[in-house]
């Protein structure tokens, strides 16, 4: 819009001419340009505040969840819930061990000594004037004098004149000395004890029999000494 143009709106305006004829248009030129910039302002204004608003819309939206059945942002993390690990279960309980039972003997005795008792399904594999050997049965080792994990009776050693320290453990009513193998060593448990005659038998056993002391002297009251035992040396 030019200069007329203000000037034609100011004079429609009046509905009249201005007295004197001429007429000083510079002030009323001034403020139609003020007005006209007002509408221009107002117009720019608008067109911003609609462009702001539509920028916001899009922001809205995407800070919102998002709708039901759609997968979240691929920025999104996801929090995992594991189930607690299961307890382990408990150790199934060991059943009581039981010892080897001890039965009436009724075989062959061998030379040097006799028993009353033996260990149920063990067999007297062999003896020599120092000493009786009972094996377990199926034992790969058939050498009498070897005496790992086999029930051994022999006379004490001539060289030793008393019984080892342990515990008292009476056979027949006579002293005995009792020997875990914790004391006497390895595997094996040890009772020394008196006979009638005054001598000192040796009876060791390995713990598979499973024997406590009073069950080893059950079995060590059955043994007999005979005439042709002899006492070892060292």
């Amino acid at each position: 819009m030019n200069d007329m143009d203000v000037k034609d709106l100011l004079g429609m305006a009046l509905g009249e001419d201005a007295p004197g004829g001429a007429v000083d248009p510079s002030a009323d030129v001034a403020r139609g340009r003020r007005l006209l910039r007002r509408r221009r302002l107002a117009g720019a204004a608008g067109v911003t505040a609609a462009m702001a608003i539509g920028a916001l819309v899009p922001l809205a939206l995407q800070s919102g969840g998002a709708p039901a059945g759609h997968p979240t942002a691929s920025g999104s993390h996801s929090i995992s819930v594991s189930a607690p690990p299961k307890s382990p279960p408990p150790p199934k309980a060991k059943p009581a061990g039981g010892h080897v039972a001890l039965v009436a003997w009724t075989g062959a005795q061998p030379p040097g000594y006799e028993v009353s008792w033996m260990p149920s399904s063990w067999v007297v594999q062999g003896s020599t004037p120092f000493a009786l050997t009972i094996a377990p049965p199926g034992d790969k080792d058939k050498e009498p004098s070897s005496f790992l994990g086999k029930l051994v009776v022999m006379l004490q050693s001539a060289s030793v004149t008393s019984p080892p320290p342990g515990q008292s453990q009476p056979v027949n009513g006579r002293p005995g000395v009792f020997e875990p193998a914790s004391e006497a060593g390895g595997n094996t448990e040890v009772l020394t004890f008196q006979v009638k005659n005054g001598q000192w038998v040796v009876v060791q056993a390995p713990m598979a029999l499973g024997w406590d002391s009073a069950q080893l002297a059950k079995f060590a009251g059955g043994v007999q000494v005979l005439a042709a035992a002899q006492q070892g040396v060292g």
